[in-house]
Formats: structure tokens, C-alpha cells, sequence
């Protein structure tokens, strides 16, 4: 009996001081888990990618920025250089103009080239209609003379006043519509008109030339420019229907004619 009771107070004292299980079950502290390092390394690569991410975004906006802008730039240079290109080949075109009215002679060729190389001085870039805004001239005031006319208007074409140059001319054919010289005078109008940019009336012009005065050594020269001024109008098909004549109909044309007409079906891009 007395053992028994022993047991009984052994057992009552280590329930005393024995921790109380709902303190344990229900600590106010939260349970937080060990971070797991699998985990944080697979978050921090996640971080490491979306910020590569941005940056390459954010080149590829740059690039595609800089690419447009290198595009417009090009597209104006290239424009630029086309309107370049065109001007001067319409003074090359001026020089060999000037030189063949010149008639080949030393003295006026040099003065042609010294008019276009005074113009070049003032613009590097000749303007298009050229000889606009300079004095017509009364043509009362003119020479009467054949001779003397046709020289003027001559003179008048050497110094770059198309408009004075075109009256004179179209004088000269009204007043001596028989000279030997028409066809002359007939050359200079159509290049007036031709280097005032008036593509239509110089097409008629150099087509009259060619047609009223076929044997004129101004002829091959005139139908080459004939072709010209049709592939300004953008005819070019027309243009190298005239230049496959040029062969048949001027087989003897002088070196110059032929020069001409090459470079022209190249400009027109004739097969």
C-alpha cells in the first residue's frame, strides 16, 4: 500500500513540472521554414534573365531608332546627289551646246566655257530655268541685217539670256524664213527652249529642224536632242525609238553627234 501511494506522488510531481502540451501547439511565435537554397538560386537567375532582358530591349529600340534615322539620312543624301547629278549634266550639256554653236572656233568655244565657268562661280549648282529673270530684248532694237541678227541672237545664247536669245531667233526664221542659215537659227531656238525647261516646245523645235532641214550639219546634234527632251518629259520609250534613227539616217554624224547619242541612251536606258 505504501508503494502504491509512492507511485502515486512520484507521478503527481512530474506531471507538475512537466512544460504543458498547449504550450507548445499553440506558440504566439509564427513557424518559419529554413529558405531553400535550390529555390533562391533559381529566383536570383529569374531576376539575372529579366534584367538582360530589358537592356536587349532597350538596344533594340536604340538600333531601330538609329537605323531610321541613318535610312533618312541616306535617302536625303541620295536624293541630293541625284538632284546634283542632273545639274551638272544639264552645264555639260550647256558646254556642248555652246561649243558646237561655237562652230568649233577657238575664240567662242573659249568664250562659251568662260560664260559656264563665270556661272559655275556664282553657284556651284546651276538653277533649272536658267536665263529667267533676265531683260528681254525689243527686237526693234535688234540687228535687221541677216547678219547681223543672227549673230546677235548668237551673242545672246553665248551669254546665257535664253529668253533675249529665243526672240531673236524666232526673228531671224520670220524675217529670213530662205537663208542658208535657218537651220542655224532654227538649232539656237530649240536649244533656247530646251534650256529654259520647256521640253515640249523644244521637242517641236529640234523635230522642225530635223524635218525641214534633214542635211543640216546641226541635224544630228538636233535629233540627239530631240531624244533629250523627250526623256525629260519622261518618254523615255520615245526617246530611244528617235536614237535608233540616229544610225540609219546620220550613219556619217560627226564624233560629237555620236558621243551624244550614246550618253543619252544610257540616261534613257535604251536596250
Amino acid at each position: 500500500m505504501l508503494a502504491l501511494l509512492a507511485g502515486f506522488a512520484f507521478l503527481a510531481a512530474a506531471i507538475a513540472v512537466a512544460p504543458r502540451a498547449e504550450g507548445q501547439v499553440f506558440s504566439s511565435q509564427p513557424y518559419v521554414a529554413a529558405p531553400d537554397p535550390a529555390v533562391e538560386e533559381l529566383r536570383n537567375r529569374l531576376n539575372a534573365l529579366e534584367s538582360d532582358l530589358k537592356k536587349a530591349t532597350d538596344r533594340a529600340e536604340r538600333l531601330a531608332f538609329d537605323l531610321a534615322q541613318a535610312k533618312r539620312t541616306a535617302d536625303e543624301a541620295s536624293a541630293k546627289n541625284k538632284q546634283l547629278e542632273a545639274d551638272v549634266q544639264t552645264l555639260k550639256d550647256k558646254v556642248e551646246a555652246l561649243e558646237a554653236i561655237a562652230g568649233g572656233r577657238p575664240e567662242e568655244a573659249a568664250a562659251a566655257r568662260s560664260v559656264q565657268a563665270a556661272e559655275a562661280t556664282i553657284s556651284l549648282v546651276p538653277q533649272t530655268n536658267s536665263g529667267a529673270g533676265l531683260a528681254a530684248v525689243d527686237v526693234a532694237q535688234l540687228p535687221q541685217d541677216e547678219e547681223g541678227l543672227l549673230k546677235e541672237a548668237k551673242n545672246l545664247l553665248l551669254g546665257g539670256n535664253y529668253p533675249a536669245a529665243q526672240q531673236a531667233a524666232t526673228s531671224f526664221l520670220a524675217k529670213y524664213p530662205k537663208s542658208k542659215s535657218a537651220s542655224d537659227a532654227q538649232y539656237m531656238l530649240a536649244d533656247t527652249l530646251l534650256y529654259q525647261d520647256n521640253y515640249q516646245e523644244a521637242a517641236n523645235a529640234y523635230g522642225k529642224l530635223v524635218g525641214n532641214y534633214p542635211k543640216s550639219e546641226n541635224a544630228p546634234s538636233g535629233l540627239v536632242k530631240f531624244a533629250r527632251a523627250l526623256r525629260l518629259m519622261d518618254k523615255k520609250t520615245d526617246a530611244c525609238k528617235t536614237l535608233d534613227l540616229m544610225a540609219k539616217q546620220y550613219p556619217k554624224a560627226p564624233a560629237a553627234a555620236k558621243t551624244m547619242a550614246t550618253s543619252e541612251r544610257q540616261k534613257a536606258n535604251c536596250k
